[in-house]
């Protein structure tokens, strides 16, 4: 039993340059897919803004695109301009008429290494309250 806790002395390098390596892996990853997150969360935020809007000042589809741009400019999310917000973001009716909804549906991606990326599709609906 002694001679065996003579002979273990710790990790090799091997060990070391491996947990290395998967920690640049993870790090990496992580670098490329935060920035995509984080703005969706960000479109997230912005449409949650125009649900908080008091009825009056988000009457029509281009009061509550409006809204939604000024939002998304504020956290700095570059995609949205004046002509592309009228493709990505949408303003539905119900069926019956008596509710709206907003709808922001894009597609964003990061280089992840070569010819290798990450996406991620946001197609995110909220209802807006007193939506007649």
């Amino acid at each position: 039993m002694k001679n065996i806790l003579k002979r273990q002395r710790g990790m090799t390098a091997i060990g070391i340059m491996l947990i290395l390596a998967m920690l640049g892996c993870f790090l990496l990853f992580g670098l490329r897919v935060f920035p995509l997150y984080n703005e969706y969360l960000t479109v997230k935020s912005a449409m949650e803004s125009v649900i908080n809007q008091p009825p009056a000042k988000r009457k029509t589809t281009k009061d509550i695109r409006k809204i939604f741009l000024r939002n998304a400019e504020l956290n700095n999310v570059e995609r949205f301009t004046d002509q592309s917000v009228k493709e990505l973001v949408t303003v539905k009716k119900s069926k019956d008429g008596k509710k709206k909804y907003i709808n922001v549906k894009y597609t964003a991606s990061n280089k992840l290494f070569q010819n290798i990326h990450v996406m991620i599709d946001v197609d995110e609906t909220l209802e807006i309250p007193g939506g007649k």
